[in-house]
């Protein structure tokens, strides 16, 4: 039971009520009344007791059970700032890995480092990777971080420092098991076919589809936007400028994952940004293309679905949009794809990529494309500080964005541009054999 104390020092007209936390004795509640003191006393007791009582039975797969719901109510709550989809990672984890692989009998206190640790190898010995072994049992800090929110428990102890990287013996022997897949990023030529493939000025009698498609491509490739904001943008989060001296500005505030609409990260992707002046024209295009098809209806949806446009309309989904990329990868030699019977209705046909150079996320290229870009403009345009890349991308720093696509060194493949780093690596080593060099 919780230790407690009531006392009334002497000029104070108030009994306080003390109970002690971590060793030390800590006011809770006061009041004029000794009466209500005691009450309140008896009530922490009481509670004290059935926590405690509660975690002599209480399992770690229990509470992960309550953790992961928690999650998601979380991401339902637009003022916290949740990702709905994000966090219903937890409660995937629950059902594929712990509640059938975790130990039942395992109570809350009892999980320490050797506890994850055998769990994580049970993991890889059932044909987990190690990347995804490890996300797994890295949530074991933040559900037991939780249950000392919840009150539970009074630490997570050693776990705090927990890290499969960090143990010796969960260390793979093949270093490349332990990094993430870096996506691949389309470089500055990919780019340009892919653009010109989708541009309605280069199609006779564009159809409101094409046009449709075509913004979308370019908000990718201009503003490397996450497949999520794309879906979820509203006409009134852009800000067109009736002054051609003022720049426009796209501002981020809704996400949609599926079906589920969402409110971005909590930090970072909330953002407001200038508009690529040729991505201007496209979404100025667009939106005339847009009112005419939908008149005398107005649809707040920058990219709705097109399939209905009078009794509803829904953004367009997620599985059009990756298609529509497929299809123009395949075209352009970057992808195979196939077209095989669907699995619920055998006279309609799914699209099948067979391989492709940029993965199972066609989307995922332009945020490192756009990424990167900016970063490589950084040196030749002093405008483009640190400030303005990381809100541009929707990263808290520019550490995370160095971090994430700092790493690509294909932006530019044109033979001109490498024999132009060819001259300039000449020039800042200018050694030389046979001769010597004149240098000062």
């Amino acid at each position: 039971m919780t230790k407690t104390k009531i006392s009334k020092p002497k000029g104070s007209r108030f009994y306080k009520l003390f109970v002690e936390q971590e060793g030390k004795y800590k006011i809770v509640f006061k009041s004029e009344s000794k009466q209500a003191v005691k009450h309140k006393r008896k009530e922490i007791q009481i509670n004290s007791v059935d926590k405690a009582a509660l975690l002599n039975k209480m399992t770690f797969v229990e509470l992960y059970k309550e953790f992961a719901l928690h999650k998601i109510k979380v991401g339902e709550n637009e003022k916290l700032g949740g990702k709905p989809y994000s966090l219903k990672v937890y409660l995937g984890h629950y059902r594929k890995h712990i509640a059938p692989n975790f130990d039942h009998k395992i109570l809350v206190n009892e999980v320490t480092k050797k506890v994850a640790k055998d769990f994580f190898i049970k993991l890889t010995e059932n044909g987990v990777s190690w990347i995804q072994a490890e996300n797994v049992v890295m949530t074991f800090k933040t559900a037991l971080k939780y249950a000392v929110d919840q009150e539970y428990i009074s630490s997570i102890g050693p776990m705090d420092s927990f890290s499969p990287k960090k143990e010796e013996e969960l260390i793979s022997s093949d270093p490349s098991e332990m990094q993430y897949k870096i996506t691949p990023m389309i470089s500055l030529q990919e780019a340009d076919r892919l653009f010109k493939y989708f541009d309605t000025q280069l199609r006779k009698n564009p159809t409101i589809t094409d046009k449709r498609n075509f913004t979308i491509v370019s908000c990718f490739l201009f503003c490397g936007m996450r497949m999520s904001e794309v879906r979820g943008l509203k006409w009134n989060a852009i800000s067109f400028s009736d002054n051609p001296n003022l720049p426009s500005y796209i501002t981020i505030k809704n996400t949609i994952v599926g079906n589920t609409e969402g409110f971005g990260k909590a930090d970072g992707s909330r953002r407001t940004f200038i508009i690529h002046p040729v991505l201007l024209e496209i979404l100025k295009e667009w939106k005339a293309a847009h009112t005419r098809h939908f008149t005398p209806h107005k649809i707040t949806w920058v990219f709705p679905s097109l399939t209905k446009t009078i009794e509803w309309v829904v953004p367009v989904h997620d599985r059009t949009i990756r298609d529509m990329l497929n299809v123009a990868y395949d075209a352009l030699g970057y992808a195979e794809i196939e077209y095989r019977p669907d699995r619920t209705d055998g006279n309609k046909k799914r699209l099948v990529v067979k391989w492709s150079k940029f993965g199972t996320a066609p989307t995922k290229t332009f945020r490192h494309f756009a990424a990167t870009s900016l970063l490589a403009g950084q040196n030749s345009n002093t405008e483009l500080t640190d400030k303005f890349v990381t809100n541009f991308i929707g990263h808290r720093n520019k550490k995370v964005t160095e971090g994430i696509y700092g790493n690509h060194l294909n932006l530019n493949t044109s033979i001109e541009h490498h024999n132009k780093e060819a001259q300039a690596l000449a020039n800042a080593i200018p050694l030389s054999r046979g001769s010597f060099n004149k240098i000062n």
